[in-house]
């Protein structure tokens, strides 16, 4: 018996975390959700500050600036 646990150690270990992926999926999916939606707003809150610093460049360096001699 210890000789078929050892050959097959990586089943028995995958299949106890796919069990504990599941339970987890189960009865804690409400924390698993909150934790996914919170990082997905990390995530697309630096995709919308890196917009606007590009943004903040483009008006600088393609900005009209009128002259006063120009009125």
């Amino acid at each position: 018996m210890w000789r078929s646990l050892k050959r097959n150690r990586g089943k028995i270990i995958g299949g106890l975390g796919g069990l504990t992926i599941a339970l987890l999926l189960i009865f804690a999916w409400p924390l698993v959700l909150i934790f996914v939606l919170v990082l997905l707003g990390i995530s697309l809150g630096g995709i919308f500050d890196a917009a606007r610093k590009v943004g903040v460049f483009l008006d600088r360096l393609f900005s009209y600036k009128k002259h006063p001699e120009d009125d």
